[in-house]
């Protein structure tokens, strides 16, 4: 009997040991993730921006004004976070932000976006999804975003096809923070 107790013993530390490497290597963990390319290496980092031209029909707008403000962090582990604003808001008279006027308060809302979330790098060919866990453009909650996104140097630019505006394409450069 004795012999056939510790065979089960055996097998049952097998199976749990099985389990625990499956638990661990699981697909939220770095060691189950494919190696990463040299693109999705490419784009992490910290980036300021540079300009986000809106165009339609011919037409362009800067979104954010002629010198924006903003920073976008992308990280190894899938994350991203993205802020992009007019180089001035107006300030609150209150000194409250909860307590603006509307005037001030449609001016940070048309001067400033914020959203972050996780991303994902869909092929070579410079494709990436962001699904946006937050924005202050509340309509993206929950949603995915694609993004085309190619780098030189130390340049990215992003065309955004769904821009917070509403129509026309956003063209947005970003410069990697040193």
């Amino acid at each position: 009997m004795e012999k056939y107790a510790w065979k089960w013993i055996g097998m049952l530390l097998f199976v749990a040991l099985i389990s625990s490497f499956v638990t661990v290597a699981g697909p939220d963990n770095a060691w189950a993730r494919k190696k990463e390319s040299a693109f999705e290496k490419q784009i992490q980092g910290s980036w300021t921006l540079v300009s986000c031209i809106n165009e339609q029909d011919g037409k362009k707008i800067d979104v954010f004004g002629p010198n924006p403000r903003g920073t976008y962090i992308i990280t190894p582990d899938g994350r991203f976070s993205q802020i992009l604003m007019n180089a001035s808001l107006p300030k609150f008279a209150s000194n409250s932000r909860v307590k603006g006027t509307p005037e001030e308060y449609q001016g940070i809302v048309q001067g400033s976006v914020a959203y972050f979330g996780s991303y994902k790098v869909t092929n070579e060919k410079e494709n990436v999804v962001m699904h946006i866990e937050g924005s202050t453009f509340p309509n993206w909650d929950g949603g995915d975003q694609k993004r085309i996104v190619t780098i030189m140097g130390d340049e990215m630019k992003v065309v955004n096809p769904t821009p917070t505006i509403g129509s026309g394409t956003n063209y947005i450069i970003w410069k990697r923070v040193k």
